[in-house]
């Protein structure tokens, strides 16, 4: 009996805490589900546009149809200058994708307020997928254009379409925060380029925190596979062959006979529209993918380091195995 009251006089607080007058009713909430940040025309200043889309409902300032554009010196400042213009406090913890101007990866001080205050309770989830957006584009148009006015669903499907997206993975809010805390990896920021369809036009290199340069779509993926975050990729032959390489896993070991940490990928790889290859025949693909994969990793090898076990970064050897299914 005494543990029936005691957990009904926790609920009763817990019930006035929740209903305080420092709790805001779901009307007068707004929810965007994407964000997008631009440097201001002032020095100092950021533009930030609240992008809503459009609910099956309407009578409240939840279901906002335009989308919201604040000036400030952060993102606070947006925060708060926001529930004082519009009928409803932004409720950021739905969002679905930032989109971060590529001339904001420079701003480090911008950066580090940025993500400190994202990761506070009840606002951005960690799991809000970041794209940077190029510094010429005419960003609210070009998105309102190609995406049907709905941005933050948009890129999330397209994400989660995409095997090759899908599989490597869309940086998220979470990953950016830990790595300005801990500058201990090499990340692939995908820039979404400004042509029809919608679509991830190069990669920002992000080493150790700090932005360096890009490369291509086709690039990226090869410094993924060598980072383990590729489960699957196709490979063209000088024949025309296309190769599918699948169930691709790493291992890591430290080999005391070399002194050296080794990775080892494994693969298991599919000629399309080939049928019953013969012994030789599957050899010869097999060699050839080798050689060419080989050829292709090699120059990406310092985008791949590995902790050893003192967690200072080293160069492995990498060690390809791949095995041609009949």
């Amino acid at each position: 009996m005494k543990n029936r009251q005691l957990i009904a006089a926790i609920l009763c607080v817990m019930g006035i805490w929740l209903t305080g007058c420092g709790q805001l009713e779901i009307e007068e909430r707004s929810f965007p589900l994407a964000l997008a940040i631009e440097p201001g025309e002032r020095g100092g200043s950021y533009d930030f546009t609240f992008l809503f889309e459009e609910m099956e409902s309407a009578g409240s300032s939840l279901y906002h149809k335009e989308n919201v554009k604040v000036t400030a010196g952060g993102y606070p400042q947006a925060y708060t200058t926001f529930g004082r213009t519009q009928a409803a406090q932004p409720d950021d913890s739905h969002m679905q994708v930032i989109l971060l101007s590529e001339e904001l990866l420079d701003e480090q001080e911008f950066l580090d307020s940025f993500y400190s205050y994202a990761m506070k309770e009840h606002h951005f989830s960690w799991n809000t997928m970041v794209y940077l957006t190029r510094a010429d584009a005419a960003l609210e148009t070009e998105l309102a254009d190609h995406t049907g006015d709905r941005p933050g669903s948009y890129l999330r499907d397209m994400a989660q379409s995409d095997e090759q997206e899908k599989t490597a993975g869309v940086p998220t809010l979470g990953d950016l925060y830990m790595e300005r805390q801990n500058r201990e990896k090499v990340l692939l920021l995908p820039v979404l380029g400004s042509e029809l369809p919608l679509h991830v036009d190069h990669y920002r290199l992000l080493v150790c925190g700090q932005a360096q340069g890009s490369v291509d779509p086709d690039t990226a993926r090869l410094i993924q596979l060598l980072q383990g975050k590729l489960n699957k990729m196709q490979l063209e032959l000088a024949d025309g062959t296309v190769m599918e390489l699948n169930g691709i896993r790493s291992g890591r070991e430290y080999v005391s006979q070399s002194g050296r940490w080794q990775v080892t990928i494994h693969m298991e790889a599919a000629a399309q529209n080939r049928l019953q290859l013969s012994e030789p025949e599957r050899e010869r693909l097999r060699e050839e993918s080798l050689a060419l994969l080989k050829e292709r990793l090699s120059p990406l090898l310092q985008w791949a380091p590995v902790r050893d076990a003192d967690g200072q970064l080293v160069q492995p050897r990498y060690v390809l195995d791949l095995q041609v299914l009949e």
